[in-house]
């Protein structure tokens, strides 16, 4: 017998074993059936509510960074207003307005040392 003819004998010797296997009744069953099915349904609802779980939390990340944005933006605002109150020029300008006279002569007193006395 040829290689070619021991081929298709094996070949056909092993589809008549796996066409030959039957599977066990509770497996094959109504009930194993309908189980597979209302597993099927469960892990698939499931999953999508896992997955539309995820995305709603990236629309409130998304959300949150741009508030995160706009509060660094108000903040170096808040930063250039408070160097514009704090610059001479504008300290000055309030001066005239509260009634208030800029020092000519800066008088200094030297205390006298503090000295313990001994007993």
């Amino acid at each position: 017998m040829s290689y070619k003819r021991q081929l298709q004998a094996h070949y056909h010797n092993f589809i008549d074993a796996v066409r030959t296997i039957a599977m066990p009744e509770w497996l094959t069953g109504r009930a194993m059936r309908s189980t597979l099915l209302i597993s099927v349904m469960f892990l698939s609802v499931a999953y999508m509510l896992r997955i539309n779980s995820a995305s709603a939390r990236g629309y409130e990340i998304h959300n949150l960074e741009k508030q995160v944005s706009e509060m660094d933006n108000q903040v170096q605002d808040l930063q250039i207003k408070i160097a514009d109150a704090g610059s001479m020029s504008n300290i000055e300008k309030r001066l005239s307005e509260l009634n208030l006279v800029a020092v000519n002569k800066v008088q200094r007193l030297n205390p006298a040392p503090a000295v313990a006395m001994a007993r």
